[in-house]
Parts: C-alpha cells; sequence; structure tokens
C-alpha cells in the first residue's frame, strides 16, 4: 500500500495449521514511482519475485457513496451504479472502475436495499498495476483500505452486539461499524494519528455522531466495544479522550496478540503497515503471495 511516506508490504504464507506472517515492512520513499529498481532489489532479496501480489489503493484515489441498490440484475448492476453516482464523485465517472460493497438485508431497519458503491480512478489503479509488474510482482487483486480491515476484525464481530473498529491513518481516519461479522456502516473521519490532544474531542464528536447514527437509522442495536487501530498504547491524549468520553469498552489492536508472525511487529511498525497486513490475510485465502 502506498502510504504517502514510502510503501509498506506484508507477506503472508500457510503453515501446517495457520497462516503465518512472514515479511512486513514500511519502506519510505518521496517518491516509489520513480524508484522502480530499488524496490525491485527488496523484491527479489526476500525471494518474492514473481509472487502474485494484492494492491491497496490509497484514500485520494477513490470514493465510497452510500447508495439504494438499483432494481436490476447483478449483471448490471456496475453500470447502474456508474450511472447512479455520476454526480457524487469528483472525478470523470468514465474514466473510474465501479464496484460495491453488498449490506445486509436488515440494515437500515429493511426499508429498502442498500449498498456502498465504490469509485476508483481507472488511470490511478493502471499505474499501481504496472509499477508492481515493474519491480517483479504479479498483481491480480485491487483492494480498498474499508474492506481490508474486514479481515482483521470480522472474526472479533461474532454477535449482534456492535463493534466500531477506529482506524487512524496518515491523512484521515476511518470507523467501520459491524454486528454478526458483518459490515454496517464506514464512514471517513477528518483526524488522523498525528493530531495531537487539541483534536482528539473533536474525533470523539465524529466518532458518537457515528454511533448514533448506527443505532437510529442502521437500526442495530447499540456498539459495545471500540477497537483501535494501528496500535496506540493507552497513555495517549486519544485513547484517554475515548475513554473519558464513550461509554464503550475500548481496547487498542495489537496485531501480537492477533496473528502469527516470524517477525517482531514493534509498535512503529504497526502505524505503517496495519492495512497491508490485514489485505495480506485476505489474499492467504484468495491464494495469493502478498500484499503492496
Amino acid at each position: 500500500m502506498f502510504t504517502g511516506k514510502g510503501v509498506s508490504f506484508a507477506h503472508v504464507k500457510q503453515t501446517a495449521s495457520h497462516p503465518e506472517l512472514s515479511f512486513c515492512e514500511h519502506v519510505l520513499s518521496s517518491n516509489p514511482f520513480s524508484e522502480s529498481s530499488r524496490f525491485s532489489e527488496l523484491v527479489k532479496d526476500k525471494g518474492l519475485n514473481g509472487s502474485k501480489a494484492l494492491i491497496v489503493m490509497p484514500e485520494s484515489s477513490y470514493q465510497i457513496h452510500l447508495v439504494e441498490r438499483p432494481s436490476v440484475p447483478d449483471e448490471e448492476l456496475r453500470d447502474a451504479l456508474r450511472w447512479k453516482i455520476k454526480d457524487l464523485v469528483s472525478f470523470d465517472i468514465e474514466k473510474a472502475v465501479i464496484d460495491y460493497i453488498e449490506l445486509p438485508d436488515d440494515a437500515y431497519r429493511g426499508r429498502s436495499r442498500m449498498l456502498y458503491a465504490v469509485a476508483a480512478q481507472q488511470d490511478e489503479i493502471d499505474r499501481r498495476v504496472e509499477w508492481c509488474e515493474s519491480i517483479g510482482l504479479e498483481p491480480v487483486v485491487v483492494d480498498v483500505p474499508e474492506l481490508a480491515l474486514l479481515n482483521l476484525t470480522e472474526d472479533l464481530a461474532d454477535s449482534e452486539a456492535g463493534l466500531a473498529a477506529f482506524f487512524l491513518g496518515d491523512k484521515s481516519s476511518s470507523i467501520n461499524l459491524l454486528s454478526d461479522a458483518s459490515l454496517y456502516f464506514t464512514r471517513h473521519l477528518h483526524y488522523n494519528r498525528t493530531d495531537g490532544a487539541a483534536d482528539a474531542g473533536a474525533a470523539v464528536l465524529e466518532l458518537q455522531r457515528s454511533l448514533d447514527y448506527y443505532e437510529s437509522q442502521v437500526g442495530k442495536p447499540p456498539c459495545v466495544r471500540l477497537l483501535v487501530l494501528p496500535f496506540q498504547s493507552d497513555d495517549t491524549p486519544l485513547m484517554s479522550e475515548l475513554r473519558q468520553n464513550l461509554h464503550l469498552d475500548i481496547h487498542s489492536l495489537n496485531l501480537n496478540n492477533l496473528i502469527s508472525s516470524s517477525i517482531e511487529l514493534s509498535d512503529d511498525l504497526q502505524q505503517w503497515t496495519t492495512i497491508a497486513v490485514a489485505a495480506a490475510l485476505r489474499s492467504e485465502n484468495l491464494g495469493v503471495e502478498g500484499v503492496i
């Protein structure tokens, strides 16, 4: 995944009993597209040359919009969504790849079938696919962070009591609200992990609004747990603010306690690679050998 300050890599291999994270690294670079030879050396040195890869798109290259599902057959759905969201996206819809995230039937109290339409810029996808090929990888899947994070959180949301997954990004954040291992709501928040104590209150307010919306409009029971990721120590201003103002069971997700890894996942490394690791867990299920 391109992070804005470099590229995050993660590689998962299947052992006899469970998947194991065998490689995870964030490589600093101001312009990875101009440093293909440097990254190809890394891929070669790690024995990943020729590996199939999953690409996670950065937030700046796609948009997600909640819309009512068009009443068309599945094979016509993407074309119908292209027309439906054409006035909602900020780039040329004719040069976009359209996909969607189906919501459970009981979302929004079953009043109408809803889904999240995903529009990604075709040229941004092509640029990353070509770059991956140039460094010795074989890209086969393109994903977005909201879906990638589900690989870490779905199993933790195994009851109807809701789980809120609050992801702190480098430039912005997001919240996923889940119940019974299914995604019901996702939203970007104007807060990032470098914002200090002065902004933590604003993050709490946005989270509370999302939680209220989830209960009143989506129609699900109140969330009882809040999971913060990447890992944050308990003494950070944000964690303190969350615990003081939200009446939830609040924890931060340490990847070392969730997945098997042959490398040490330091707190700093997790800040940059959590999404890549999450996506790599999906790639293992797809028979893909790594993620970028």
